[in-house]
């Protein structure tokens, strides 16, 4: 009496696997993957197009202020590699997202940049005139330097910003003031540049700098930022063919056990 539901148990174990591992198979290659807090990109995929967001909060002299906070959202443009230097270019849309009676000026992004075990990737050009060969900004920040951020921050490999250093008070970026001349929201385009043949990278330690904030008692005061989260486009939550196959044929084992175990039929 039990022979039915046991080959039905197994052509569902069956189906369900082979289905599975076919979802997987066809499911669309990711280019971002979080991991151990960095920011994983494997530039080798057919993935121009993907996005990812990093939101960031603010604090002033180490303590955080409520409201205060901006976003960023990174597409990705592509990667050249002619063998000897390798590029990564991203469009980088840059918004002041702050609120609660806080006005405030986004004027510098920055980062680190890793291979995917953590070691430290040296970026070429850093600081010089841009050109093809070196790391570059167009747009909203023109300029990219080495250095670091304020409020004990620390040091990043690279940040974009309209000014002279990344800590400089320059005039530009985004802000949430409607009575000035820059913009809530806009665009830059950075180029990552790397020596030798890189397809795969990683992002970490992301900050930004605050200026002009004003509003809930400061007055015209600096400031930075940390990523709170970031969200990409493409994560995939298909699990993988072998973890589902183990689940199904534990549930089988089950069933063929609990089988054994009933009494025979009269």
């Amino acid at each position: 009496m039990f022979r039915q539901p046991l080959k039905l148990a197994i052509g569902a174990a069956v189906l369900a696997t082979t289905g599975m591992s076919a979802m997987a198979l066809a499911a669309p290659a990711s280019a971002f993957t979080l991991n151990a807090g960095r920011l994983e990109i494997d530039a080798s995929k057919d993935v121009i197009g993907s996005t990812f967001t990093t939101t960031f909060d603010g604090n002033v002299n180490n303590q955080t202020v409520a409201g205060l906070s901006s976003e960023a959202v990174w597409t990705f443009l592509g990667i050249t590699n002619t063998g000897d230097k390798t590029e990564a270019s991203f469009e980088i849309t840059l918004e002041n997202t702050s609120s609660n009676g806080i006005l405030s000026r986004t004027s510098a992004l920055g980062f680190n940049v890793t291979d995917l075990e953590g070691n430290q990737l040296d970026l070429l050009g850093v600081g010089s005139a841009g050109g093809s060969g070196n790391t570059r900004s167009t747009g909203l920040f023109a300029n990219d330097h080495t250095g670091s951020f304020s409020n004990e921050f620390g040091v990043i490999d690279v940040c974009f910003t309209g000014g002279n250093t990344c800590e400089e008070d320059s005039n530009g970026g985004v802000d949430n003031d409607t009575s000035t001349r820059l913009a809530q929201k806009s665009s830059f385009t950075t180029t990552l540049a790397f020596e030798g043949s890189v397809s795969k990278f990683a992002l970490n330690n992301f900050g930004i700098s605050y200026q002009s904030i004003n509003g809930e008692g400061y007055v015209d005061a600096g400031g930075t930022g940390k990523f709170i989260y970031v969200q990409s486009s493409d994560k995939q939550t298909i699990p993988e063919p072998r973890t589902l196959a183990a689940v199904l044929l534990t549930g089988l084992a089950i069933f063929t056990q609990r089988r054994k175990r009933q009494p025979a039929a009269s």
